[in-house]
């Protein structure tokens, strides 16, 4: 008895054992799993989330659909055929409309109004041709309409017609059903079916008559009246086709049958009124077919259009391709949307961000890049690209200060060379007005010094607005014209908007000076200086130039290429354009025009974004 019991001990003790292995191995086994699925390239990842995503999607939409199309089924049929019979009430509405208003000018022509009111026999075949072509004219500009009578009180008339001409069986118009109705519109039309029941038409067919009252012209009394026809067919032609196998619809009036049904059950379901009443828009179903009705009256004339649909045929036709394209519509939109976002959240706009900011060093701007805080591929990236942006700011930094003081260091002596060459030129021509006995020309030429100086050097700044630069220039020339004496003018062309502008002091008086001594002064005859200071799209542009005897090439090349310490010429001239470029760091600042006995032109063009204000 012992041994069973401890073999079953045994066998308990082995399945706790085991059970305690197998969860133990599942929750190692999911552990490993996430752990290896984590440590998956972004490749790998995407490979295995767009594969679960697709089953997924798959699934659920066949469930939902199917269950939604069966619902939605008679609301949207019902819906699409509501609008079908609307639009064909309104197109019939609007050919109605247009037919009454061109029978309208009708009414009143001379060959109708000549027709009725004719009462010579022997111009009756004349008066009858007339009518006819005018009214077959008016057959070419209503498409729709088969035919059209005028009739006189008595019950004579003349028609025109596509085919045959109708056949009037009445013995008078005051006999007629319609006879009070038109008379009571006095020229507004009424519509029958068939001429109410007074015209006989040759193909068996349903016509709608449009019937008016033709009055005179001259006293308004009426002379006769006019019936043009409608074949209900060709009236509707467009709104039905005969080989539907899932819809069909008919026109009724209060009294007739206007267009009855293509399928003949639906027709003999009409006949019953009380049934009619009782479906309105309902389903019924007739033998073995199911129908939908829908019913729609049109306000304008008292008809009724009434669709049926065969919910077998349509479903049979068109469920299979309207789910299948449902299915994949939302099936794809929904893989292509999660496979965006996926791709969005893991490699689009990190790479994005990280493009930006490369981008963005392009135009100087050495920003680091956070566009991710893990380690993988971008992240490195990202690293890398930090460092390296780290790196050149240094080096950049240390470029732009060795530049500035480089550059600060030659516009100062370029400024230091011309203000003892210019004040050595003032001296020299007081020098020779006291030698020369002119006294008093040398007094003035003193103060106009003075005056120069106090206004060049009053505040000491390096840099000075345009209108004091002028007012310098003058002064300037106030003091070699005591010298030369009617050897030239000076003449100002300035815009009041650059005159607060602000340049680098003594930049005009320098070129001014090599008009005078090196254009005019040699040409032996007055001159003129003219200085012109405006702006254009994108520069700030000050022009001198002179009349004088001008330069070659070969002159102006010299001039430009040799060294001011060993070229007297160039301190004006080339001293002021190194000056210009070392101030606002552009080599393309300036353009030169002379030729021998023709002058010189020295035009700037300073960037207007680089221009202090």
């Amino acid at each position: 008895m012992n041994l069973p019991r401890k073999i079953m001990r045994i066998f308990r003790t082995t399945a706790t054992c085991t059970n305690y292995l197998e969860s133990e191995s599942k929750s190692m086994y999911f552990s490993r799993k996430k752990a290896a699925f984590f440590n998956l390239s972004l490749t790998s990842k995407l490979k295995y989330i767009y594969t679960a995503l697709i089953f997924f999607c798959i699934s659920c939409n066949l469930l939902i659909l199917y269950g939604f199309f069966s619902r939605e089924e008679q609301k949207t049929i019902a819906g699409l055929t509501s609008q079908t019979i609307e639009t064909v009430s309104r197109n019939v509405d609007h050919s109605l409309s247009t037919i009454s208003k061109t029978s309208t000018y009708l009414l009143g022509t001379a060959e109708v109004q000549n027709y009725l009111q004719n009462t010579n026999r022997s111009a009756y075949a004349i008066v009858s041709k007339q009518l006819r072509n005018s009214l077959y004219l008016s057959l070419e500009s209503m498409p729709l309409v088969s035919s059209i009578i005028i009739m006189d009180s008595s019950g004579t008339y003349e028609g025109a017609a596509r085919y045959e001409l109708p056949l009037a069986a009445m013995e008078a118009p005051e006999s007629t059903s319609w006879y009070e109705k038109v008379v009571s519109k006095k020229g507004a039309p009424i519509l029958e079916i068939n001429g109410g029941g007074c015209l006989k038409f040759e193909d068996g067919c349903n016509y709608i008559t449009l019937i008016r009252l033709i009055n005179s012209t001259e006293d308004a009394h009426p002379l006769g009246y006019m019936f043009i026809n409608v074949s209900v067919d060709s009236l509707l032609s467009f709104a039905r086709d005969d080989n539907s196998e899932y819809s069909d619809f008919c026109v009724i009036s209060e009294t007739n049958t206007i267009l009855p049904f293509y399928n003949d059950d639906l027709n003999h379901w009409l006949l019953d009124k009380s049934a009619y009443s009782a479906a309105e828009n309902n389903t019924v179903q007739i033998r073995k077919d199911r129908y939908l009705l829908l019913n729609f009256q049109d306000s304008n004339f008292g008809w009724n259009y009434i669709a049926a649909i065969n919910y077998h045929s349509f479903t049979a036709q068109y469920k299979a391709f309207i789910v299948i394209s449902i299915v994949i519509l939302l099936i794809s939109s929904c893989f292509f949307m999660l496979i965006a976002l996926s791709t969005n959240h893991f490699i689009t706009t990190p790479l994005c961000r990280l493009m930006n900011a490369m981008e963005k060093s392009e135009t100087g701007n050495f920003n680091h890049a956070n566009v991710t805080p893990y380690h993988d591929e971008i992240g490195q990236l990202q690293n890398a690209y930090n460092d390296m942006v780290d790196k050149i700011q240094n080096l950049l930094d240390a470029k732009v200060s060795e530049q500035k003081m480089l550059r600060k260091a030659e516009l100062n002596v370029l400024q230091e060379q011309i203000k003892p060459h210019f004040l050595y030129n003032s001296l020299n021509a007081i020098s020779y007005l006291v030698t020369s006995q002119q006294n008093d020309q040398a007094y003035d030429l003193i103060l106009s010094l003075s005056e120069y100086y106090r206004e060049s050097l009053s505040k000491g700044s390096n840099i000075i607005l345009l209108s004091t630069e002028i007012n310098i220039v003058k002064n300037y020339l106030k003091l070699q014209k005591m010298r030369f004496p009617d050897a030239f003018t000076d003449e100002y062309e300035l815009q009041d908007n650059v005159l607060s502008y602000k340049i680098p002091r003594l930049i005009l008086q320098p070129l001014v000076e090599n008009s005078i001594y090196h254009g005019i002064i040699p040409a032996c005859d007055s001159g003129i200086i003219k200085i012109s200071a405006f702006t254009d799209t994108h520069n700030f542009i000050i022009r001198i130039s002179d009349n004088g005897v001008g330069m070659t090439e070969t002159v102006l090349h010299d001039i430009m290429t040799t060294k001011i310490e060993t070229n007297p010429k160039s301190f004006g001239l080339r001293g002021t354009i190194e000056r210009m470029q070392i101030f606002y760091e552009t080599q393309n600042i300036y353009t030169i025009k002379s030729s021998p006995s023709q002058g010189t032109d020295i035009t700037f063009l300073i960037p207007i974004n680089k221009v202090e204000k």
